[in-house]
């Protein structure tokens, strides 16, 4: 919409008052921990209506106990309902807007495979937005397709949902395309929710890059770092997947959209290839770090098991000499019995012999790099060169 375009803004004191209650309610929640990634499950149950004309965009509150319709002639509706808890609303939406009876429990139901359906009066889709903070965090979001609305059902209610900077843009007219359409509107929301996963992306490589380093270094407590990564990148690999196969249904002829729209779902299903490419690069990258660990901890008991094998070695000589001198052969009996046993320095000779041979193998296995130290051409672990191989591509890169 273009700058003089005047846009506006309807917020009741209710739709306040309902999202502060919202933010108290998602404040107590816990937050992701050590168990991997986690699905959001119901939440307190806030609905704001928007609906567009030429040049304006008008914010409407809804009363979840008494919803009505809010469709007018010439204008496309977008009822943004987050959180599930309330289903007697989500199924009053259903009867007043004409959705089917299936769509709408499967839109209650917050595990449901992202797919695509086609009713008489509508599409239904079904897709999962992604939140990461410490671990992945997923949640389920249905969208109604109809000729003159969408409505979009959240699972919950996640920390940088995707959709704020799209309604931040609609408030403000800056969206492009303008909203003239229902499947304008669902353009807008599907890209939204699939460009919600390159940030997601960018922060799951700095935290494997963190854990590379830790990896690299020695540290012995990645192993459940390690795993918690791999379930987080399978979940993500789980919701790409299905959506890739429901945003290809969605852009065939005679499924919900029209033709021009199946021309920007070309657009949508490119971002979402690149990110298909990242999950994988990452799967990738996930594996190679466990790979890595194991090949550490197998190099730090080689070098164990060879420093002992060099002590020893060390001393399986000076052992040999103290036997052989522990005999306790009586010299007076015989000058066959250790002669050298009467002579004044035959003790201080054989320990220097000791002595020389202790120091002589310990040089030698110092020059050749079994016993601190390293000889020229031993070669050693590039870390660099280890950190470059593990390493998926660069954040937000195919």
């Amino acid at each position: 919409m273009s700058g003089g375009r005047r846009t506006r803004q309807k917020t009741s004191r209710h739709e306040r008052n309902a999202r502060q209650k919202v933010g108290r309610d998602n404040r107590a929640l816990p937050q992701s921990g050590e168990a991997g990634h986690r699905e959001s499950g119901p939440r307190a149950t806030v609905a704001v209506a928007r609906r567009f004309a030429p040049g304006t965009c008008d914010v409407i509150a809804i009363d979840t106990e008494a919803p009505r319709d809010l469709r007018a002639e010439g204008t496309v509706l977008w009822i943004d309902v987050q959180g599930t808890a309330d289903s007697r609303f989500v199924r009053a939406l259903g009867e007043l807007y004409g959705l089917h009876p299936l769509a709408v429990e499967d839109s209650l139901n917050l595990h449901q495979r992202a797919k695509v359906e086609t009713y008489p009066s509508h599409g239904f889709l079904v897709a999962r937005m992604v939140h990461f903070e410490r671990h992945v965090e997923l949640e389920q979001i249905a969208m109604f397709i109809g000729s003159d609305f969408v409505i979009t059902v959240q699972g919950g209610i996640l920390d940088g949902d995707p959709f704020d900077q799209l309604r931040s843009q609609l408030a403000h007219g800056a969206h492009h395309p303008p909203i003239a359409s229902a499947d304008t509107l669902a353009h807008a929301l599907l890209d939204a929710v699939v460009d919600g996963y390159f940030p997601v992306l960018d922060l799951f490589g700095e935290s494997l890059e963190a854990l590379e380093d830790r990896v690299i270094a020695g540290r012995e407590d990645v192993v459940a770092d390690i795993q918690l990564a791999r379930r987080d990148v399978v979940a993500i690999r789980r919701a790409l997947w299905p959506l890739r196969d429901a945003l290809y249904s969605l852009g065939r002829e005679g499924l919900v959209l029209g033709s021009e729209m199946r021309l920007y779902m070309r657009d949508i299903i490119d971002h979402l290839l690149r990110v298909i490419e990242l999950a994988e690069a990452y799967r990738e990258t996930v594996s190679s770090l466990m790979e890595l660990h194991l090949s550490t901890l197998s190099q730090k008991m080689n070098e164990t098991m060879r420093f002992l094998a060099v002590i020893s070695t060390i001393f399986i000589p000076l052992t040999f000499i103290a036997g052989v001198y522990g005999m306790n052969f009586d010299p007076g009996v015989s000058d066959l019995n250790m002669p050298e046993l009467r002579s004044p320095f035959g003790y201080p000779v054989v320990l220097g012999i000791m002595l020389l041979i202790g120091v002589g193998l310990v040089l030698f296995f110092r020059q050749r790099g079994w016993l601190g130290g390293r000889s020229p051409g031993s070669g050693g672990v590039d870390h660099d060169k280890v950190k470059s191989e593990t390493t998926g591509p660069p954040s937000g890169s195919p």
